[in-house]
């Protein structure tokens, strides 16, 4: 504060003593102001150089040349400085670049790529049991010949004659049937009985020995099964040169 009002103090012309003013200026009759005194004189403002030079923008104290602020200089007309400072703070200025994230591809912005939606399919799922084959697929081959299914048959049963194989030993044989429902209801209850017969060396019946199985059911229509038993006699029943004969074959559909 010394300092300051040494300074102060050496203000003045040659021909007049240095003075400091210590208060607000009042009016010339003496009175003391009360408020603001405005000023008497005409007001000129002089505008600065139009080459002025922003030093604010390279980091300086925020003051120009003429020792007026920098905010107030860049405000004049034909001024690129604060045009230049709007666009870069402006998301939608020419300064606002996007800078894209590793792994997006080129010519595409910063946007989230959109996310493929599930893969749908037109094509119903399998399910399990027997079904229907699909919607022009081509229709099972039906047996032949076929056997009468008997009374009480589902509508549109075919059975095809039994099919006959040996096996490891001479008294049992393998029976085999095809089915084919080409009704429009399923099959779900049967039985079927063989009569298998005994035959000697010299092609005689010596006797016949019934038996009772399950079917391969249920059946769905349009569908076709086969199936396979293994019908055995007592074993003494065929002695050596004897063989057995399924020619029997009925169904119960209870």
């Amino acid at each position: 504060m010394l300092c300051l009002g040494v300074l102060l103090t050496g203000c003045g012309n040659a021909a007049e003593q240095g003075y400091a003013a210590v208060g607000a200026a009042g009016p010339a009759d003496g009175r003391t102001p009360t408020g603001a005194v405005p000023p008497q004189g005409g007001v000129e403002l002089t505008p600065l150089d139009g080459g002025g030079h922003d030093d604010s923008a390279d980091g300086s104290d925020g003051t120009t040349s003429s020792g007026r602020p920098a905010a107030r200089a860049s405000s004049r007309p034909g001024s690129r400085t604060s045009d230049a400072a709007r666009g870069a703070a402006s998301p939608d200025g020419p300064g606002a670049r996007t800078t894209p994230s590793p792994g997006t591809p080129a010519g595409h912005g910063g946007g989230s790529t959109p996310t493929p939606g599930p893969s749908s399919s037109n094509s119903p799922a399998p399910s399990g049991g027997s079904t229907p084959p699909p919607h022009g697929s081509p229709a099972p081959e039906p047996p032949s010949p076929t056997l009468p299914p008997g009374p009480g048959a589902p509508a549109g049963l075919l059975i095809g004659v039994p099919r006959l194989a040996d096996t490891d030993v001479r008294w049992c044989e393998k029976v085999s049937l095809d089915f084919l429902n080409t009704g429009d209801r399923p099959v779900t209850a049967g039985t079927v009985t063989f009569g298998t017969h005994i035959i000697g060396p010299l092609g005689i019946d010596w006797a016949t020995v019934t038996s009772t199985h399950k079917l391969p059911l249920p059946l769905a229509p349009d569908r076709k099964k086969s199936g396979s038993w293994r019908v055995c006699v007592d074993g003494w029943r065929v002695p050596a040169g004897m063989h057995l004969d399924t020619r029997d074959v009925g169904f119960s559909w209870k």
